[in-house]
């Protein structure tokens, strides 16, 4: 119970700070939508998409890795952990600029195969050192959560958060920087924040030696992940390469949007995923692993898909408030395309075996799959049905993946998750959003509808005995 109590007190602080951080950026829709338009919403996206593959090559999976090792090392002291932080910040400082000079000097190409060679060579550079720049950002927070103080932890990405939209903003406003402005601002801020970063973990560096010891270790543990990281990319992204080559970049801008808007449901996944991972790790290691992770399975499940079905109800209000009128539309897409992200945060959960037992080959092996299915599915339904064919694409490839990973997983390590419930869970909260997505009903029909299945998802996320437990509690308080 523990654990679960650390659980939930992280994941309510860390629910406190992306609400901080994510909020920013989302209330900034407004403004965004009415500066640019889809087809300029299109190059950010397109670029973005570029970039994140470009800090798959940086990471090299080394962030898994450091929350693996840092944990095991835990037994032999904070000189030991010091040494394996130290090794991988080395590592990306050296690797990195590497791979930032040779993402640079391929800038003409990329720009000529995906821009028509419209954009500026300088839009490159910078977002590429903004790429290496967070990286490195990231490592020093990533050692805050796994030294469990979130608050540090989302103290900075707040700060990160509002440093780059007030960056942006200036360069958008004032200076005129157009789309530049996105990846200049938060080149910058991620510049500015990596030294409070290391300032506040700096007990766990050592600049003194060159700790190139570690580095076979760590690539053994990471390298295999890199092709996943890869696969993950196509698997994430080939929606939005489809839509830009059949439909164009203004379409993409559309689509850009909508997920903008799923993007509340993936804050509040992420911040359980902040504050699962480093639990996640320490029960791995013990006897009543299989418990806590049973009872997390059932309780992400039943929330989690409550949260999708709610968020599909509440899209259309959320759109016409929040964007200009080229964008209002892109409400359809935004149930479907949350389910994406209810799912990515379950691999954490339903993969717990495969990391057991270091079989880290094996999640590329389960990427790659899921992305050669992603990319079928995107040629299948794209062409046809545009950004609403490649939402459908992209989250049944989310769950195919996650299903296949789930049962790799108990091979190596039996939990025994109630899998059949889960299963009602998400046909029920799929069958949900399919209605209020494509039946035509009135306010009142659909403000039932959802509320209704809402309820029942959430019930049926808590064991029988809690739910009584709860009953009793609230009979006491009553009588």
């Amino acid at each position: 119970m523990n654990r679960i109590k650390q659980l939930s007190k992280d994941s309510l602080i860390y629910g406190i700070g992306g609400a901080v951080g994510k909020g920013i950026s989302f209330f900034l829709l407004p403004i965004y939508t009415r500066i640019f338009s889809p087809s300029d919403y299109g190059n950010i996206e397109m670029l973005s998409i570029i970039v994140s593959l470009l800090s798959a090559f940086l990471v090299m999976g080394l962030d898994s890795a450091q929350s693996f090792y840092f944990f095991e090392q835990k037994v032999y002291g904070k000189v030991s952990q010091k040494s394996l932080v130290s090794s991988i910040l080395q590592w990306r400082l050296t690797w990195g600029l590497i791979v930032v000079l040779i993402a640079g000097t391929l800038s003409p190409l990329i720009n000529n195969w995906f821009f028509g060679g419209t954009l500026p060579l300088i839009y490159f550079g910078v977002s590429f050192f903004g790429a290496l720049f967070s990286t490195i950002l990231n490592q020093s927070v990533q050692i805050l959560r796994l030294l469990y103080r979130p608050w540090s932890y989302i103290g900075i990405t707040v700060i990160n958060t509002i440093l780059s939209a007030g960056l942006i903003l200036l360069f958008v406003l004032v200076f005129k920087k157009g789309i530049l402005s996105f990846f200049l601002g938060s080149a910058i801020s991620s510049l500015c924040l990596t030294f409070l970063g290391w300032y506040l973990v700096r007990e766990y560096l050592d600049f003194t030696l060159l700790q190139s010891n570690w580095w076979p270790r760590l690539l053994k543990f990471g390298a295999p992940l890199l092709p996943a990281e890869i696969a993950f990319y196509f698997m994430s992204t080939a929606d939005r390469w489809f839509i830009k080559y059949y439909h164009g970049q203004s379409a993409l801008g559309f689509y850009s949007v909508a997920a903008k808007f799923a993007l509340l449901l993936a804050f509040t996944i992420e911040m359980f995923r902040m504050a699962w991972w480093p639990i996640a790790m320490d029960a791995m290691h013990s006897d009543d692993g299989p418990k806590t992770f049973r009872m997390i399975g059932r309780l992400y499940i039943g929330l989690g898909v409550a949260a999708v079905v709610y968020l599909t109800f509440l899209s259309p209000w959320l759109v016409r408030l929040l964007t200009g009128p080229a964008f209002h539309q892109s409400y359809s897409l935004i149930g479907i395309m949350s389910w994406q992200s209810l799912f990515y945060g379950f691999y954490l959960i339903g993969s717990a075996g495969i990391w057991k037992v270091e079989k880290t080959y094996i999640t590329s092996i389960l990427m790659g799959f899921a992305a050669l299915l992603n990319i079928l599915l995107n040629i299948l339904l794209v062409p046809t049905y545009g950004g609403m064919g490649a939402a459908i694409a992209t989250s049944v490839t989310y769950f195919i993946w996650i299903i296949v990973s789930l049962f790799v997983s108990e091979h190596y390590w039996k939990i025994n998750f109630p899998i059949f419930l889960m299963l009602g869970q998400i046909i029920l909260g799929a069958i949900s959003v399919a209605a209020i997505t494509w039946i035509h009903m009135n306010f009142v029909q659909i403000f039932i509808l959802s509320h209704f299945i809402a309820l029942i998802l959430i019930i049926s996320a808590f064991e029988p005995v809690t739910i009584r437990q709860i009953i009793h509690k609230i009979k006491s308080h009553v009588g």
